[in-house]
């Protein structure tokens, strides 16, 4: 017996018992693929039995793939799970509840998982991750403002959401959407929720002119006004120049009706610039307002309380000097604002200055023509 022969015969034999091993294991990678393919071109012809049938399996084949040692650190491998999953994820709204039992509640976080994996450990499909990405973004957008026109306040923030989940494979963060989302959290009454993505907006200063505002009103409306002075005053520590912030701070002083806190503030914020129509217009609105709510209150109350009316007219005439001089400067910036103008006719009737009412009341006429 030639023992050298059986020698090389059972390595010939191991050997390519390993290869159809091997094979096999790949050939679920090139399953996925195949199966990826045909779902894509069966979804852009319309056919949409032929896409469900294809997608699940794709996963079918995929799901072997990543638990096979050949293939699941395979960067392609991890790619083509992160296109399957996030394909199953966006065909869960279908109709279908026999099909979309088989699509894992964690679809989402599969797929992004195998994406970062792939992208992590190779470059080689580093370009096609990213149109993926762009492409997703594309996908849902669409959907989660449909979702928010239809008052689906959480769907839509879950879906905004998402679409920062999948740019986090690219280490990216897109802030428009955390503000999507803070709005849908705000339209959801959810207000903690709401002032959570809206700090993360103002930490990262987007919208300054209206995200600071936006988180502490959030604050505020979630029962922690506290929190939303604190919020910016840290704020105005940390820039102490930006108009924004004693803008934001005196605005939110309105709402819990603080005058002097409105006072310091916006008058802050105008020192800064001279030229914020805003800033004026809010402070003169707020002081005129107050006063045409007491001249409203003297109106209401009988003969015989006349010295209550007459204390309540003279404190809104009070209210109305601190409001005539921003308005005036708002009205030097912004020139054809008739709301703005016709309030400083009555505000400069009400003070008696005959001067400015006919000043007032010219630029008024000229405005509404």
């Amino acid at each position: 017996m030639n023992y050298l022969n059986m020698t090389k015969g059972a390595l010939l034999a191991g050997l390519t018992f390993i290869s159809t091993i091997t094979f096999a294991q790949k050939k679920t990678e090139t399953d996925a693929a195949l199966a990826l393919q045909a779902y894509e071109k069966a979804s852009a012809s319309g056919n949409i039995d032929e896409s469900k049938k294809q997608i699940l399996k794709a996963k079918e084949s995929i799901d072997l793939a990543v638990v096979n040692p050949e293939t699941e650190k395979s960067p392609k491998t991890l790619f083509l799970k992160g296109e399957i999953y996030t394909y199953l994820l966006l065909m869960k709204a279908l109709p279908d509840a026999e099909f979309t039992k088989n699509i894992p509640d964690d679809a989402k976080d599969q797929a992004i998982n195998a994406y970062k994996e792939s992208y992590d450990i190779s470059n080689k499909y580093d370009s096609d991750i990213q149109n993926s990405i762009n492409n997703i973004k594309i996908q849902l957008h669409p959907i989660g403002s449909a979702a928010y026109e239809a008052k689906k306040f959480k769907e839509a923030g879950a879906i905004f959401g998402a679409i920062n989940d999948y740019n986090s494979v690219l280490n990216k963060i897109d802030t428009v959407y955390i503000y999507y989302q803070g709005l849908a959290a705000e339209s959801d009454e959810n207000w903690t929720q709401a002032a959570e993505y809206y700090k993360k907006c103002a930490d990262m200063n987007y919208k300054p002119n209206e995200i600071y505002r936006a988180t502490a009103m959030a604050y505020i409306h979630g029962g922690q006004n506290e929190k939303a002075v604190e919020f910016l005053k840290q704020a105005i520590q940390k820039s102490p120049k930006d108009k924004y912030l004693y803008f934001a701070l005196g605005t939110i002083a309105m709402e819990m009706k603080d005058d002097q806190t409105v006072l310091d503030n916006l008058n802050k914020a105008i020192e800064i610039d001279p030229k914020y129509s805003d800033a004026y217009f809010n402070l003169g609105s707020y002081f005129s307002g107050k006063g045409f709510d007491l001249r409203q209150k003297a109106g209401d109350l009988p003969p015989s309380a006349k010295k209550e009316s007459d204390e309540l007219l003279a404190k809104s005439l009070d209210f109305y000097g601190l409001a005539m001089g921003p308005l005036e400067k708002y009205i030097e910036i912004v020139p054809k604002d008739v709301e703005v103008l016709s309030s400083l006719v009555k505000i400069a009737r009400a003070l008696k200055n005959t001067e400015k009412e006919a000043k007032y009341k010219q630029m008024l006429d000229a405005a509404k023509q």
